[in-house]
């Protein structure tokens, strides 16, 4: 079959969503119920996404605990990012996080309950109050809620289609999405007036990951291809714990010390210890007022280096101790967590009553394509939410923060998205032309015989992020990473070739795309690193091991012919942190 034989342009659409996760059908729900036609492309099954795999933790002021609020909420945010947030969104998140909650009860998720009115609350690492809210269901209880009001608006769910490219008009306007329909081995392409990505992020990078396999920044590289700006990617968030072995297992998230003692639910109280193989309890050398509570990017650096520096367990880990009395009260919250740590490391451990072996794993980009409050990038009609639009976090994020980032700002994507369809005429047909251009090319390592296997690539660049661009940078190994990054670019991506021929279910054709997307966001991952003369939240240079004032800034990133191109900007929205929000209405 031809390419041009294995190329369909589909029925227009007001507004195609790309990405199956809490962003991307919080803002299909939205654009449909304020009249858009709207279609979601899910990369995988509709199911399989980074919202599933959460714990689901929920920050936001209930109005429960009389110390807390909005205020406060802010000021940690703003705290956690190291004050280069911007500050709109931030602002934004604080003031609508509970509305977005109160959402997603109305759609039938159960948040923890002590009584008919009263939230169960509880803390996360770097939070100065207790405020946190959950489901004993965790991220799949939010999921299926979710999935269940698209199927009863009827908006269509299309799982297997890879977003592959967002078509432009002539005049730069995004106007329609092609996508690979892994099911039928078919290109789709669907005419559109806005689009929205929301993708997720880059986690699949790093050697040692968090995220699900599907996680390889691809709509954040689509969009920096279109044109679109990228904001503060040079800070990967990397969860402090997760399991060790076995290496089906390593990666897997453990959360936070937080979760493992008292200081859960008492911000005076303490998280559970961690411990060198010297039992030292190294994390007060970093931050001896919070200790073990610090935030993420402190806690996963302090054991990334005592593990670089000799004094981790032989596996490669250090010890968590947690506190025997928070463990009935855990088993309640958090049933999965306890059946994981049963299952691969024992019963004594998922009781609580032995050490737990834990390490750093590569879980959350806090940075991606640059988008104001409304979630509108630099490419006119394209928007960007959750975890693949960068600004709202920062430097680092607090734990519990996620879920309502992309309920509040999966919302406004599709409000916005929405209102700018409804004053667009129909799509613009010239992006067909430009789609079917992008179809050739992505064709050629079907029909290549020999050279290089993508997973070999793929392990190559892995490698190179994890001990180069991961929890320890300098300028040496960033430099070394882009020439290296160059000479793959140069030599191995036009080797790349597919031993099975099929165009149905061809998981390794897909990773053939995936791997020009991880190159992009690597690269743009390592210029902007390598322009960041400083130690700053989940960005440690050992050469520039201090903050500097002059870096209280967020760095840009522009694809300009083929080149990556880094710029210092001034922090977005200083003000906003000063004056009251104007909340927008549920």
């Amino acid at each position: 079959m031809s390419a041009e034989q294995a190329f369909k342009v589909e029925a227009a659409y007001d507004i195609i969503i790309a990405g199956s996760g809490a962003a991307g059908m919080r803002a299909a729900i939205e654009a449909h119920d304020r009249g858009a036609r709207v279609a979601l492309l899910a990369k995988g099954p509709p199911r399989a996404n980074h919202t599933r795999m959460s714990g689901g933790r929920y920050n936001a002021v209930s109005g429960q605990n009389p110390a807390d609020s909005t205020g406060a909420f802010l000021g940690d945010t703003l705290d956690s990012g190291c004050h280069i947030n911007n500050h709109h969104m931030a602002r934004a998140l604080a003031e609508e996080a509970m509305d977005r909650a109160y959402d997603l009860e109305s759609y039938g998720l159960a948040w923890d309950r002590k009584e008919d009115r009263r939230y169960v609350l509880t803390m996360t690492g770097g939070g100065s109050f207790v405020r946190t809210i959950g489901s004993v269901d965790e991220g799949i209880g939010i999921t299926e809620v979710m999935l269940h009001q698209l199927y009863k608006r009827r908006i269509p769910v299309l799982g297997f289609h890879m977003l592959v490219e967002v078509a432009q008009a002539d005049d730069g306007h995004a106007c329609g999405a092609l996508a690979l329909d892994m099911a039928a081995g078919m290109w789709r392409y669907f005419p559109c007036k806005a689009v929205i990505i929301a993708t997720g992020g880059t986690s699949q990078l790093y050697e040692t990951s968090s995220g699900p396999v599907i996680n390889t920044g691809d709509g954040i590289a689509i969009a920096l291809r279109a044109g679109a700006r990228l904001v503060d990617i040079e800070f990967m968030q990397f969860i402090p714990i997760s399991f060790v072995y076995p290496p089906s297992a390593r990666g897997y998230t453990l959360t936070e010390p937080a979760h493992y003692g008292m200081r859960h639910y008492d911000p005076n109280a303490d998280a559970a210890h961690l411990l060198n193989n010297q039992g030292e309890r190294f994390v007060l050398k970093h931050d001896p007022v919070r200790r073990e509570g610090s935030t993420r990017d402190v806690l996963a650096r302090a054991i990334m280096l005592e593990i670089l520096e000799g004094r981790g367990t032989p596996e490669g880990g250090v010890l968590m101790v947690p506190d025997p009395r928070v463990f009935e009260s855990f088993l309640k919250e958090r049933p999965i967590y306890v059946k994981r740590l049963l299952e691969n490391y024992g019963e004594d451990q998922a009781r609580f009553q032995k050490p737990i072996q834990v390490m750093p794993s590569a879980l959350y980009t806090l940075g991606g394509v640059q988008v104001d409050a409304w979630c509108r990038s630099s490419v006119p009609g394209l928007f960007v939410s959750g975890e693949a639009a960068g600004g709202v976090h920062g430097a680092n994020r607090l734990g519990g923060s996620s879920m309502p980032d992309i309920q509040v700002f999966g919302r406004r994507a599709g409000m916005a998205a929405a209102e700018h369809a409804a004053q667009r005429s129909e799509p613009d047909a010239s992006g067909v032309k430009h789609a079917l251009a992008r179809v050739q090319a992505l064709e050629a390592p079907l029909r290549r015989d020999g050279g290089l296997r993508p997973c070999e690539l793929k392990q190559r660049i892995q490698k190179l992020m994890w001990d180069n661009v991961g929890l320890v940078r300098s300028e040496k190994s960033l430099t070394s990473t882009l020439t290296a990054f160059s000479a793959l670019r140069e030599q191995s991506l036009a080797q790349l070739f597919v031993t099975g021929k099929t165009r149905i279910l061809n998981r390794e054709w897909m990773e053939v795309m995936e791997l020009e997307n991880m190159l992009d966001i690597g690269e743009a991952m390592a210029t902007a690193s390598l322009l960041r003369t400083e130690t700053r939240g989940a960005h440690y240079r050992t050469d520039y091991p201090e903050s500097d004032p002059h870096w209280r800034a967020n760095i840009c990133v522009d694809k300009v012919r083929g080149r990556m191109l880094a710029a210092r900007q001034e922090v977005v929205g200083i003000e906003a942190a000063r004056e009251p929000a104007v909340a927008v209405g549920r």
